[in-house]
């Protein structure tokens, strides 16, 4: 697995932290800080789940667009939006 893909799998696993269902005033957790800061994206427990997800969104979508035909992964389609 190249590093575009282990990108895709940890964008994955953040946007299913980030996206599923949450109290208004629920902080966002110290190890999801922690991982989008490795990613490059500059959080903390304050910001909003609504500026994150469309941000990791786009990251995602990029590396879908730059992997392309190259990907080889389970099947022949590419990894879903999840």
């Amino acid at each position: 697995m190249g590093e575009h893909e282990r990108t895709l799998v940890r964008l994955g696993k953040i946007l299913e932290q980030i996206a599923r269902p949450h109290g208004c005033d629920e902080a966002l957790p110290v190890e999801v800080q922690a991982s989008l800061w490795q990613l490059g994206f500059p959080c903390n427990g304050l910001t909003p789940r609504e500026v994150l997800i469309p941000r990791l969104w786009a990251r995602k979508r990029s590396l879908l667009i730059g992997i392309g035909h190259e990907w080889r992964g389970p099947g022949i389609t590419p990894p879903s939006a999840a």
